[in-house]
């Protein structure tokens, strides 16, 4: 019985102690508190290339790898639309809504509203800020998984690439400050890197890891 009884002071003690720890343990630097991250939601490796396609006859596909060759394609059951996931890390609610930002390019011609359009899943419309820039909301700072759906409208063919940093700007993996996807008075939005390719040497980001195929 003495045994017991000095194995359950034990715990006890050491129960004591922990709690103690978490009472005195802080919450962080301040100045990250309202810090938000957005990327792109993937299944398998937060590097890898993902590649949705939509063909000519409506069929899409999609396929994630270490390069924009690689992997294995796996049919899709909807016809004619895909949907991007961004997935939004927030810790927190708050009384505030948040505004993250995402870039398209495509260097074969193609043309927003005409050969394809944007949605959210709730089937809001998305229109370009201008430069290829759309934006949309997370209510109250909510982590959670978005969709934006990709429809082709025309036999045109080409491919978007999505991007949550500008790939307009240089980006330095080293300086913070450059990996901002949107900040106002009330929060910063910092886009995960792993999400684009980059230029070693000047740092400039030189291919997306996500995008749509139109064949």
């Amino acid at each position: 019985m003495k045994n017991i009884g000095y194995i359950l002071s034990a715990i006890c003690l050491l129960l004591t102690a922990g709690c103690e720890k978490d009472n005195v343990w802080g919450d962080g630097d301040p100045k990250y508190e309202h810090v938000y991250y957005v990327g792109f939601y993937k299944s398998i490796l937060f590097s890898y290339y993902v590649t949705y396609e939509i063909a000519a006859d409506g069929s899409t596909q999609w396929r994630e790898g270490s390069s924009t060759s690689n992997g294995t394609w796996a049919a899709l059951e909807e016809r004619n639309v895909v949907g991007i996931p961004f997935e939004f890390h927030s810790e927190r609610v708050r009384t505030y809504d948040v505004v993250t930002k995402f870039w398209i390019t495509t260097g074969d011609g193609l043309v927003a509203g005409t050969d394809y359009d944007l949605s959210l899943g709730d089937g809001a419309t998305l229109t370009s800020e201008g430069n290829g820039v759309y934006s949309f909301v997370w209510p109250q700072a909510v982590k959670g998984v978005k969709k934006v759906n990709v429809t082709r409208k025309s036999a045109a063919t080409g491919t978007l690439k999505f991007y949550t940093l500008d790939p307009g700007k240089q980006v330095n993996t080293n300086d913070l400050t450059t990996l901002v996807n949107n900040k106002t008075s009330e929060y910063e939005v910092d886009g995960l890197s792993h999400d684009l390719a980059f230029n070693a040497s000047t740092f400039a980001i030189t291919d997306s890891k996500m995008r749509v195929s139109f064949r």
